[in-house]
């Protein structure tokens, strides 16, 4: 039988690899608290561009963003820098939470990126549906009254098709108009 507190060393050092692994692929690049500025450091093969989109999209109502890409130059890899900057006065903790929230939200547009593609068919085929619904489908036969079949589509036998001006036009004088 093996030693557990072996084994709960090797699971903390493969805890800290995997927390150092995270640490290299979302980076923190500078921090200027005096212009209110972090910019952040993403692996390209990480986070899709769309991922990245998503989550700067979220973040446009608090601070500035700007998104540039750094090419690795033959050696090491291609990263996008992300650049938050606030809109109000915020000092290096309120930068650092930025980053964090930031991090957080790459996670979750990556999470909704993930569930949208496994779920495309449905997606479609309901897209489809509603849209085939409001161009007016045609009805299953059995919502057909069986006594309509004589009927023209001109028949008004309601007068809806009545102009408001035939149906409410003054009468003359002359054609016993009510007192």
């Amino acid at each position: 039988m093996a030693d557990p507190t072996k084994q709960s060393a090797k699971g903390a050092a493969k805890d800290q690899d995997s927390a150092s692994q995270a640490k290299a692929d979302v980076a923190m690049e500078t921090l200027d608290a005096a212009n209110h500025r972090i910019t952040l450091s993403l692996e390209i093969g990480l986070y899709p561009i769309d991922v990245v989109y998503g989550a700067a999209y979220v973040f446009i109502d608090r601070c500035f963003v700007l998104l540039d890409k750094q090419e690795s130059g033959g050696k090491g890899v291609s990263r996008y820098l992300v650049q938050l900057r606030g809109k109000t006065a915020l000092n290096a903790e309120q930068l650092q939470a930025f980053a964090g929230e930031f991090s957080n939200e790459l996670l979750s547009q990556a999470l909704r990126r993930k569930i949208v593609k496994a779920n495309q068919k449905i997606i479609e085929e309901i897209t489809t549906q509603a849209i085939a619904g409001a161009a007016g489908g045609t009805l299953p036969s059995d919502f057909l009254d069986a006594g309509d079949a004589d009927m023209d589509f001109l028949d008004d036998p309601l007068g809806i098709a009545v102009p408001w001006e035939d149906k409410f036009k003054k009468k003359k004088e002359g054609e016993g108009a009510e007192p």
